[in-house]
């Protein structure tokens, strides 16, 4: 399994930190979108795609890149976001573009980060110490799962779907 993660982390470094720590755990490749742009993905079979919440979406960049790239049939993607509040799956029109290209979508992972946008920002922000070492080890669990789902060990654990 070669992995890649691609993110956009662009206020208080919340998303960066999330795909550090599953990078580390996967022995994946990280790309920062908004500093590397021209990003080849051919040679990855596992992509996670990593951004904070922007009015409910993900990064533009991000989703520029699922828009614009053609992803192969050996390709399984995931999504993680992070949020100040997490009352919705916020990849969810991620995830649907991408499976309207027919690519494998893997799931989300989603935790808290430290927000201080519009009026958060007046009360000082949210989610303050997010995300935390309990946050990461929530991210390396979540990646740990797909990666024993690519190398044939039991995954009864394997869940393709949201996490918070």
């Amino acid at each position: 399994m070669k992995a890649i993660l691609v993110y956009a982390s662009v206020h208080h470094g919340n998303t960066k930190k999330i795909a550090e720590a599953m990078a580390q755990e996967l022995g994946a490749d990280l790309v920062d979108i908004t500093k590397n742009k021209e990003i080849d993905l051919s040679a990855y079979n596992v992509i996670g795609l990593a951004s904070g919440v922007f009015f409910h979406s993900m990064h533009e960049e991000i989703m520029k890149l699922i828009e614009d790239r053609e992803f192969s049939k050996n390709q399984k993607v995931f999504t993680v976001t992070t949020c100040g509040v997490g009352y919705c799956n916020y990849a969810k029109g991620a995830a649907r573009k991408l499976q309207e290209k027919g690519v494998c979508y893997l799931g989300n992972f989603q935790c808290r980060g430290y927000d201080t946008f519009g009026s958060f920002g007046k009360i000082g922000g949210i989610a303050k110490n997010h995300p935390n070492e309990w946050d990461k080890e929530k991210a390396r669990k979540f990646v740990r799962e797909i990666s024993r789902h690519f190398h044939g060990t039991p995954h009864a654990t394997f869940s393709p779907h949201h996490h918070k």
